[in-house]
């Protein structure tokens, strides 16, 4: 195919209204989630090269604790925003959407401080459960910064709901470049073990909820000001929507977090821990196009099922996963065959992590080709399916690690978080084709199923 080929292909693409938001609101979002995690990965690799794996480890304990928190704090709201906030603002007016934004707000400080008290009171269980007591007051004071954590989080996936992709993606870019310079200048001027996690809590909870006041305000609040809402918004029409999400991710939450119970239950290191999730984190690369296209594509295929419009959600959804493996593809090749030379840079105890790095880049390979099926479902009404499909994928990964980790260590980690990640992939691309007539997913030079009408 000629350079005129491409051109003509890329032209066709501009003009296509609905896949051009998706094309462009996506390679924003890519470029910004390459941008953040190459910068992160800079901050990887200083944290291993100079606070070493066993540090890694206990960032890792922090951000993991921190994490699941932060699911129950959400309460699956902010996905329940992704799809209510477009909806609302295409049935009535950006006021009433608004208000959805307001009762998100609310909800969230409210299990905001339940979950600080919960986190403060468990904390020592914690230490003893991973053997790590000199980390009581860090598990403590991380509770007073999940707040932060999570309405940052809130107002991000907020304003991608609103189609103000650019505005988010800056929202995010802003803070990970203060972080790193951060980072670099206490490394070499006021070194201590514990920085990673000091500057975890300023530069990744608190700066990215202040960077997002102002465009929320700007884009929320300011031209809503002129409108009356045309529907009354309550609390348990948010709830109603958001449990079953937050079903779907306390799922996610224990197929990302069961591998390092298990392993230190298991009496693996925490240095070994922290290489572990030094590879997912990397691996994490390979799907970084498929999470910005995903939170792209989950407000716009909301807006067009709401519109009936039910042969463009598969038309979007199909050429969206098209999209996504092509410009992933490089990523994967790096990350499966010269996995060794890209942990020797964290370090060369970090090279442990080499073959679970590869494995760990196959399950996003599969995550890719299969595409955006989790927002599909959830845009289209059908998270509870969604969310069964999670419980799926969760009590696997928990077998799995329970079964492997005892004989092959983290690289059993790796299998079985790989294994749970396609299983649970094939399952929603089946009921997809099951409910809707059609498959999303891309095989490279395979054809996927013609146009279908929804049933």
């Amino acid at each position: 195919m000629n350079f005129q080929s491409y051109k003509n292909k890329l032209q066709q693409a501009l003009e296509d209204k609905n896949f051009n938001f998706i094309l462009k609101g996506s390679l924003s979002t890519a470029v910004s989630l390459f941008f953040v995690q190459g910068l992160r990965f800079i901050s990887g690799v200083l944290i291993g090269r100079f606070y070493g794996a066993t540090a890694s480890g206990r960032l890792t304990l922090v951000v993991t604790i921190m994490g699941i928190f932060a699911i129950f704090i959400n309460f699956g709201v902010k996905d329940a925003l992704q799809k209510l906030i477009p909806e609302y603002r295409e049935k009535y007016n950006l006021k009433t959407a608004y208000h959805v934004f307001l009762k998100g707000n609310q909800l969230i400080i409210f299990f905001s401080v339940i979950g600080a008290i919960v986190l403060y009171i468990i904390s020592p269980w914690l230490c003893n459960y991973w053997n790590e007591p000199g980390m009581l007051w860090l598990f403590r004071i991380s509770g007073l910064f999940l707040p932060f954590f999570v309405l940052g989080e809130l107002n991000y996936f907020s304003l991608r709901a609103a189609l103000k992709v650019h505005t988010a993606n800056i929202s995010l870019i802003v803070p990970t470049i203060i972080r790193l310079i951060a980072l670099f200048i206490v490394t070499f001027f006021f070194f201590n073990l514990n920085n990673p996690i000091y500057l975890h809590w300023a530069t990744l909870c608190i700066l990215p909820w202040l960077f997002s006041l102002y465009p929320v305000f700007k884009y929320f609040v300011k031209p809503s000001k002129a409108e009356i809402s045309k529907q009354e918004v309550k609390h348990t029409e948010v709830l109603n929507l958001a449990f079953p999400m937050l079903m779907t991710y306390a799922a996610f939450i224990v197929t990302n977090s069961a591998d390092v119970f298990i392993l230190k239950s298991c009496h693996v290191g925490t240095d070994l821990v922290g290489i572990y999730k030094t590879c997912t984190n990397i691996s994490m690369l390979a799907a970084t196009l498929l999470v910005a296209l995903n939170t792209t594509v989950q407000p716009k295929i909301t807006q067009l099922y709401t519109q009936n419009n039910h042969s463009e959600v598969q038309r979007i959804a199909a050429k969206s996963s098209k999209l996504i493996f092509w410009l992933s593809f490089p990523v994967f090749i790096i990350l499966l065959f010269l996995s060794k030379y890209v942990m020797w840079l964290y370090g060369n105890e970090f090279m442990k992590g080499a073959i679970s790095l590869s494995i760990l880049t196959i399950g996003q390979v599969i995550n890719t080709t299969c595409g955006p099926v989790a927002q599909l479902l959830n845009a289209t009404g059908f998270h509870k399916q969604f969310r069964n499909i999670s419980f799926f994928g969760a009590a696997v990964n928990i077998i799995a690690n329970l079964l492997l980790i005892p004989h092959f260590g983290i690289t059993g980690a790796a299998i079985a978080n790989t294994l749970s990640m396609i299983l649970w992939n094939i399952a929603a691309t089946v009921y997809i084709k099951k409910k809707f007539g059609f498959y999303i997913f891309y095989i490279p030079f395979v054809s996927t199923a013609k146009p279908a009408s929804v049933n």
